[in-house]
């Protein structure tokens, strides 16, 4: 977990991209079913456990485009969304004095 919280560090601190996390207690009304990915609002991939499919019907992306909006005003992001990680990751290295062999 560490190794992927520094990595999420460094990807956020990138011009190019907006990391957004949901911390843990924040109440989310919706809870996610599956993975999907918003394609410039003209497509969906929706991603299952066994494959994936791609929509483009309009009404179906505007309900994923919703569902992600709600996610997106859970998460924390910019100095925040930091600021977690490194809570997280000092949590984290807490939690290797109570491993026992």
């Amino acid at each position: 977990m560490l190794a992927q919280f520094d990595r999420l560090l460094a990807v956020e601190s990138l011009s190019t991209v907006r990391l957004g996390v949901v911390p843990w207690r924040r109440p989310v009304l919706l809870l996610p079913r599956h993975g999907f990915t918003l394609c410039d609002q003209r497509a969906v991939v929706v991603e299952a456990f066994a494959d994936e499919r791609v929509t483009v019907d309009p009404a179906e992306v505007a309900s994923y485009e919703e569902t992600f909006g709600r996610f997106e005003r859970a998460a924390v992001f910019g100095d925040d969304v930091r600021e977690l990680l490194l809570r997280l990751m000092e949590e984290f290295r807490g939690m290797e004095d109570t491993v026992t062999p």
